[in-house]
């Protein structure tokens, strides 16, 4: 009876280091699989729909704006600011074009290529929160 009892025993730790293990490994795949997260930042918005050239020498088209230079080739989400919250979802941008003012040029201003006069007028200026992701959209 007594060698029932060390084999059951034996059995039930070898079980239990299984499970941990697996449970620790299950842990790690997981946080392994979680995509790092881009930081948020509060900017403002402009649109622009002047030139047809981008400083790149590509074509200016809907779907990019204008920021700063180290963010090249980035994805911008834009997100209306609700009180430091992210709000209404505007939408993914190619930041693809640098602009003459030094608040895009700085990082504080995105500015959104809109093709048509009033609409750029309609649009303003607006408070935004942004993520700027690696990658093209």
């Amino acid at each position: 009876m007594k060698k029932a009892k060390e084999i059951i025993l034996s059995v039930a730790i070898a079980v239990f280091a299984m499970l941990a293990g697996a449970a620790c490994y299950h842990q790690v795949a997981l946080a392994a699989d979680k995509p790092e997260v881009a930081p948020v930042q509060q900017m403002e918005t402009t649109a622009y729909c002047y030139g047809t050239t981008r400083c790149d020498g590509g074509a200016v088209r809907t779907g990019i704006c204008a920021g700063k230079l180290e963010w090249h080739g980035k994805v911008a989400a834009i997100y209306l600011n609700d009180n430091g919250s992210p709000g209404e979802f505007l939408g993914y941008f190619e930041i693809l074009d640098t602009g003459g003012d030094e608040r895009i040029r700085n990082g504080t201003v995105l500015d959104i290529y809109i093709p048509d006069y009033d609409a750029c007028i309609e649009f303003g200026r607006q408070k935004v929160i942004v993520t700027i992701i690696d990658g093209e959209g």
